[in-house]
């Protein structure tokens, strides 16, 4: 086992998919989704995992770059989630530990899953005092496209469902979908919608949406909060990135066996800073776009109070 502790926190690791295994907070279980230690994947395969090479859905599995289309390998009908069927998740990292820091590193190919370019990333998590960071660093041989995050599903409460919770999102504008749950390439006002977190509120419906978050990309600003009323348990995600998708675990079942038991659904919610998914295609998005000598990085902590 990988783990980092601090007083009250420790975080179990696992190098498939550089995943958060388990994150116990003053002794209760807060992560959930993943499979056990010898069985990691036999829950939610993308439950704590660092997704990518474009975590979320790209259209038709293609993107433009640089005036041509190139096609991406499609694993989810003609279009492509999370980077494939190999993508970042599924992946064994190799892994260094420092103290209460772990440095996982990944060779993506070039034409790995169609991206192009050879794409190293360094995924670097470290726990100090009531913070778990973690820092995704992404360098590319050739121009290509590049948007990483980590896809651990929450509960405060450690049982039960997760709409109960209440949750504020920092941000006032959000990204409509279509019935497939694909971009329809416009920004719009949460006000008056049912996507509308800017003060604290019981979740209390499923949902899966993506918010445009106040203040500039690439400065550490205050994302998110989630709070189990009934504990008090506390915590505030903060990121560099642009976006926050948040997601209920609508597809979650019995059948699902996570590492600790069978998963329902609404169970936990997937906080998600990243860019928008299917980005590439849509050019009022912000670009994620990645060139030969520039460096892709997402920093985020989670807080706990």
């Amino acid at each position: 086992m990988i783990t980092l502790t601090s007083p009250g926190i420790t975080v179990t690791l696992h190098p498939m998919g550089a995943r958060i295994l388990s994150c116990l907070v003053d002794g209760v279980e807060t992560v959930f989704g993943s499979g056990g230690q010898d069985s990691v994947m036999s829950g939610d395969i993308y439950a704590g995992a660092i997704c990518g090479r474009h975590a979320g859905r790209i259209t038709n599995a293609e993107v433009p770059i640089d005036g041509r289309r190139v096609k991406l390998t499609a694993n989810m009908g003609p279009h492509q989630l999370h980077g494939g069927d190999s993508g970042f998740h599924a992946r064994r990292w190799d892994h260094m530990i420092e103290g209460n820091k772990i440095g996982f590193y990944l060779r993506s190919g070039d034409g790995h899953e169609g991206f192009p370019g050879i794409l190293d990333v360094k995924a670097s998590y470290a726990l100090f005092g009531r913070t778990l960071s973690l820092t995704i660093e992404a360098r590319t041989s050739r121009p290509t496209v590049c948007n990483l995050t980590n896809h651990a599903y929450w509960n405060l409460a450690g049982a039960g469902p997760v709409l109960g919770h209440e949750l504020q999102i920092m941000g006032e504008r959000h990204f409509p979908l279509d019935e497939t749950l694909l971009p329809l390439g416009r920004i719009e006002d949460t006000a008056g919608t049912g996507f509308d977190f800017r003060s604290p509120r019981v979740i209390g419906e499923d949902h899966d949406f993506c918010t445009l978050l106040s203040g500039p990309r690439g400065e550490l600003k205050h994302g998110l909060t989630l709070r189990d009323p009934r504990s008090g348990r506390r915590m505030e995600v903060w990121t560099t990135e642009g976006c926050m998708q948040t997601y209920t675990a609508i597809h979650w079942q019995p059948g699902f066996i996570g590492h600790t038991g069978p998963l329902q659904r609404s169970q936990a919610l997937a906080i998600e800073p990243q860019n928008v998914a299917d980005a590439p295609n849509n050019p009022a998005f912000p670009p994620s776009i990645l060139r030969p000598g520039e460096l892709y990085r997402n920093h985020m902590e989670w807080r706990f109070s």
